[in-house]
């Protein structure tokens, strides 16, 4: 496996990192310094792109299933704050996993001294409290896949889903979670649902294979347990195509039932399209540079996906 490794190169994640500081950088200098340093590892420790994704994800979910407006904002801000648990408690977990290996992309704050873990587990706390405060103001029956959110994250930070398999699920039921979250703030969760989840639950298993080939160069130094250390690069690479075109059928099956209009379909076709094509060139060039480069075009085709549910159902 290290042989597969070698002489590894991140020109896009190297670039990457150098706008983001630059950026950074340029925003810190009207701010105190001390004040800047916090904010940072704050940023880092919760991966903000991310919850805005998932908060978009809660949004959207909530709109399809009929949630009431005003209780839409409010599972939204629930979804917001057990997802920054989950990007916390990832982050506190693999702190010394990172000191051993640390992380290409991103930075774990604990790890390099930027944040202690006293402050990262008070934070954690008050993400854990904040978000379960909210979902219950929603609809108590949203305690339900909040619960399951947080029996995951347990988990995965206990090592109970330790194990490439055990990852790649737990990655995929996450996101299904924040689908069904959303759901249950109408009182009862619909085989709709459901099956919009396991649309997500689907596409997110086979972004698990292309993050862990992504991660593989670090990853190598440490104990971690992923697809592409386990079954090897070439074998890994596969799953990502599988299990697009499962999440693109599973789509096209749900427009089959008729409860979306022909707007689902259309940005359906578009975003799964791209998503099949840059999932299908991966096993040709399964790089970790390649997979860092695929990682924000396939974050637009969630972003079309979520267009293609809200627009159908209205």
């Amino acid at each position: 496996m290290l042989k597969e490794t070698r002489n590894v190169q991140y020109p896009s994640i190297e670039y990457a990192g150098r706008l983001s500081r630059r950026v950074w950088t340029s925003v810190s200098r009207l701010f105190p310094e001390h004040l800047t340093a916090r904010v940072n590892a704050l940023f880092k420790l919760i991966r903000p792109g991310r919850v805005m994704m998932v908060s978009l994800l809660t949004w959207v979910s909530a709109n399809v299933a009929g949630v009431a407006p005003t209780d839409v904002w409010l599972i939204t801000l629930g979804g917001m704050f057990l997802a920054m648990t989950g990007f916390a408690v990832d982050m506190y977990t693999d702190r010394e996993a990172d000191k051993q290996g640390a992380r290409a992309w991103p930075t774990n704050p604990i790890s390099a001294a930027m944040m202690g873990q006293a402050a990262a587990r008070r934070w954690i706390i008050f993400f854990v409290l904040a978000g379960i405060s909210l979902c219950w103001a929603t609809y108590p029956f949203t305690l339900v896949p909040a619960t399951g959110l947080l029996i995951t994250y347990w988990g995965l930070a206990a090592g109970v889903f330790d194990g490439p398999i055990g990852r790649a699920v737990t990655l995929g039921l996450l996101q299904a979670w924040y689908v069904l979250l959303a759901a249950a703030a109408t009182g009862t969760i619909t085989v709709l649902m459901m099956l919009v989840a396991s649309v997500f639950l689907a596409a997110m298993f086979g972004a698990r294979a292309a993050a862990d080939i992504r991660d593989l160069p670090s990853d190598a130094l440490t104990d971690t347990r992923n697809l592409a250390k386990v079954y090897g690069i070439r074998t890994a690479s596969w799953i990502l195509p599988i299990a697009i075109t499962i999440a693109a059928a599973i789509s096209l099956y749900i427009y089959s039932w008729g409860v979306f209009d022909r707007d689902y379909l259309i940005w359906t076709s578009l975003g799964f399209g791209l998503g099949l094509i840059m999932a299908w060139s991966f096993p040709f060039r399964p790089t970790p540079n390649y997979a860092f480069i695929l990682g924000l075009p396939f974050w637009g085709t969630g972003i079309l996906y979520m267009l293609a549910l809200f627009l159908g159902s209205r």
